[in-house]
């Protein structure tokens, strides 16, 4: 998996939006690699009906107004949203910022926020980290240009579906978040240029291996 130096995550909840892209400005100013920023519909620390702000218009309002910086979900929540509407989102991130589009994308977790919005949780983790390796697929193939049908009995429903325009980038890269050893390594082996996991040295230095014996 590929290095791509140093980035900040900016809070989404319990902001004013002025203060947020202030701070959005100054991590680009500062010289970082990338920024990032929350898929939550909900704030989740503290109290759940804190303000926050949506993902990916969070992250083309950012395009706007940095210049350098490489921007990202860290991570997007599959289930909020199709997955070739997230490709064609994450082009669409990538032309308006010159090529600095990083698609995140996981199998999300927090319940309070698809009860409240009436989105499908899923029946258990398990169910949703198969919607995310199929998710994943198709993101992947549209980035890169190629045509999706879906396999019969799957989550989509995809018919021969291609996108143009393409990314500016020749690969936009795919961050997957998530640190499951029996499907979710499995994921980001096929599929991810960056992986978002949590914990520990040496916790994080047993999922990496994991995650290259699944290559």
């Amino acid at each position: 998996m590929s290095s791509f130096g140093l980035g900040v995550l900016l809070w989404s909840q319990s902001t004013d939006w002025e203060p947020f892209e202030r701070a959005a400005r100054r991590v680009d100013e500062l010289g970082y690699d990338h920024l990032w920023t929350w898929d939550h519909l909900h704030a989740i620390f503290g109290e759940p009906q804190q303000p926050i702000f949506e993902g990916w218009a969070t992250l083309g309002a950012w395009a706007k107004v940095t210049t350098r910086v490489r921007l990202g979900l860290l991570v997007g929540a599959n289930t909020f949203r199709n997955p070739a509407l997230v490709a064609k989102l994450a082009t669409t991130l990538d032309h308006m910022s010159g090529g600095r589009a990083i698609c995140g994308l996981g199998g999300a977790w927090f319940d309070y926020e698809h009860a409240r919005h009436g989105i499908d949780f899923g029946r258990s983790p398990g169910q949703r980290l198969e919607w995310l390796d199929e998710a994943a697929a198709a993101v992947r193939t549209l980035l890169d240009g190629g045509s999706v049908t879906s396999p019969a009995g799957g989550r989509y429903a995809f018919d021969r579906l291609r996108h143009d325009p393409l990314p500016l980038q020749e690969h936009l890269p795919l961050m997957i978040g998530g640190s499951g050893e029996r499907k979710t390594l499995r994921t980001i082996a096929r599929y991810a240029d960056m992986w978002n996991g949590m914990g520990t040295t040496d916790f994080l230095r047993h999922k990496d291996g994991g995650a290259r014996a699944a290559l």
